[in-house]
C-alpha cells in the first residue's frame, strides 16, 4: 500500500496525464497536493509559551527557584510572596528530588521563604530579589565534597568526602548548612548568613 504522500502523488500524475480529466478535478488534485507543503510552512502552535514567557519576565527570586529545581510553571508569579505561598513553595521543594547543583540553591531558597514565613506578611518580589543578593559572595559544602557558590550550585573547589559527625556532616574544616566565602585566592572562611531584617 502506498503511503499518502505518494499515492496522492500518483493521482495527481494519472489525472494530469489523461485525456478526459476535467478541469475542475485537476484544480482540486493542485489544492489538495499543496495543502500539506502549506500546513507544513505554517508555524507550529507555541507549545512552550508560558514557559517562555515565565522565563522572560523572571526576576533574582524566581531564578533561584529555578536553579533549586522547582519547576518553571510551579514559580509565583504575583508581585508577592504571602507566608501561604513561601510554607507551600517550602513543602514543594522539600519533596522534589535534586541533583547536586541544587542543593546550594535550595538552602537559600529554603531559608528566605522561612524568613516569609516567619515575617508574618507577605514580602514583594523587589525585596527578595534585593535579599537574593546578598548571597552572591557565599558559598556552602554540597553533599558530593564540593564547595559550591550559594545561589547557582556551581562547584568552586572539592574539599573531600563528606562524613557524618557529632554535630552534623562535613568534610575537611568545613561543615554542610554553614556559609563560606573566600578570602584571597584559594582561601576560605566562615560566613554569616545575611542579616535579613536589616535589608
Amino acid at each position: 500500500m502506498l503511503s499518502e504522500p505518494r499515492s496522492r502523488m500518483r493521482l495527481i500524475s494519472v489525472a494530469c496525464f489523461s485525456v478526459h480529466a476535467p478541469l475542475s478535478l485537476l484544480a482540486l488534485l493542485a489544492v489538495l497536493a499543496s495543502g500539506a507543503t502549506a500546513c507544513a510552512s505554517r508555524p507550529p502552535p507555541e507549545a512552550l509559551a508560558a514557559t517562555r514567557d515565565t522565563l522572560s519576565g523572571l526576576d533574582e527570586f524566581g531564578a533561584l527557584l529555578l536553579g533549586a529545581g522547582l519547576p518553571v510553571e510551579a514559580i509565583p508569579q504575583g508581585r508577592s510572596v504571602s507566608p501561604v505561598q513561601a510554607e507551600r513553595l517550602r513543602r514543594h521543594l522539600a519533596i522534589l528530588p535534586y541533583l547536586p547543583q541544587h542543593y546550594a540553591p535550595r538552602f537559600v531558597a529554603d531559608e528566605l521563604l522561612r524568613y516569609v514565613e516567619q515575617h508574618g506578611q507577605g514580602l514583594s518580589r523587589w525585596d527578595l530579589s534585593r535579599m537574593v543578593q546578598e548571597y552572591r559572595s557565599l558559598f556552602l559544602l554540597r553533599q558530593d565534597g564540593f564547595l559550591a557558590a550559594a545561589l547557582t550550585g556551581e562547584p568552586a573547589r572539592w574539599i573531600g568526602r563528606v562524613e557524618v559527625r557529632d554535630h552534623g556532616a562535613g568534610a575537611a574544616e568545613f561543615e554542610m548548612d554553614v556559609f563560606y566565602t573566600r578570602a584571597d585566592g584559594e582561601s576560605w572562611r566562615r560566613a554569616d548568613s545575611p542579616n535579613l531584617d536589616r535589608l
